[in-house]
């Protein structure tokens, strides 16, 4: 499974500095600017619908690039900060590499693995 650093688009980290005996200390706040992708480190998924589209864009509207078959293994390089509700499905958009195509597909239509190996093996259960 993924496992995200952090859900919110903007996070605040507090940082304790201390000076010479850590008598004295100063907290500062420090704000980070909203994103609109979390990247999530590199793992596989199975394609687990019939025919999966690939998105230009993480929107329901936008373009289809290809259309990918039940079975087949892709790379996800990220994942969106917000989740849609597609079908009564809630979840969020991946962003996947599948054969040099990057594109946007719908989480519930993924079976997310930790190893390529993983995800092989569940393509073989589904073909």
């Amino acid at each position: 499974m993924i496992h995200a650093a952090t859900r919110a688009a903007s996070a605040a980290l507090l940082v304790l500095l201390a000076t010479s005996c850590g008598r004295e200390r100063r907290i500062e706040r420090v704000e980070f600017p909203s994103t609109p992708v979390l990247s999530v480190r590199s793992t596989s998924a199975v394609v687990v619908s019939p025919l999966l589209r690939v998105r230009e864009q993480p929107e329901r509207g936008s373009t289809v690039l290809q259309h990918i078959r039940l079975g087949v293994v892709v790379e996800v390089i990220g994942k969106s900060d917000r989740e849609d509700e597609i079908e009564g499905l809630r979840d969020s958009w991946y962003r996947i590499n599948y054969d040099g195509l990057k594109g946007w597909v719908f989480g519930p239509y993924l079976s997310l693995h930790d190893s390529r190996a993983a995800a092989e093996a569940e393509a073989a259960r589904l073909q």
